[in-house]
């Protein structure tokens, strides 16, 4: 589990301001963060109990960070993409899309694997603090969202609201922490 831990660690942890990071620095962090993930699961036994998907997203992720990394180290990030042509336009669009997919599929295993958690527990109390953890990811979520908007509409607020999504996500994996350590 300490893996699986760290691993969204390295996802979550960032050291910018900005919500879509054009450094090989940042990617470089998802690429350890995914294979932490993939490994703390596979440790725990988790890919074996009906969660290929699960499994085949991570090695996704981990081909999507990789090719990030290789994009924005050959300086053809999503801020260096020339708009002046239909195409580069397109180009542009679909690289901020697939940057933004990036930024939501976090969220999206956490919440596959607290799921998968919660189901195999029959205790009360349990789901109970699971639950908590739920909700928080959801919320996560949410603010992630507010800020990609705020990144765009108030750049100026959008390092703020950063800040606040980075500390919220550091309060998540500590909690997360001490809640997993009693599955």
């Amino acid at each position: 589990m300490e893996l699986f831990i760290l691993g969204v660690l390295f996802v979550f942890a960032k050291v910018n301001l900005h919500f879509f990071d054009t450094g090989v620095f940042f990617y470089s962090t998802n690429i350890v963060g995914y294979l932490l993930i993939y490994l703390g699961l596979k440790k725990i036994g988790y890919f074996s109990k009906n969660n290929k998907k699960m499994q085949l997203i991570i090695l996704l992720m981990m081909i999507h960070s990789v090719v990030f990394t290789l994009l924005n180290g050959s300086g053809h990030s999503i801020q260096t993409i020339e708009m002046s042509t239909a195409f580069g336009s397109l180009t542009a669009l679909t690289v901020l899309v697939l940057a933004a997919i990036g930024n939501v599929m976090i969220f999206y295993i956490l919440h596959q694997f607290i799921l998968s958690v919660r189901n195999n527990q029959s205790d009360d109390i349990f789901h109970s603090n699971i639950a908590s953890l739920e909700i928080f990811a959801a919320l996560l979520f949410a603010f992630g969202i507010v800020t990609g908007a705020l990144f765009f509409i108030i750049a100026s607020v959008a390092s703020i609201s950063m800040i606040l999504l980075l500390a919220a996500e550091i309060v998540f994996i500590v909690k997360f922490s001490t809640k997993a350590q009693t599955v």
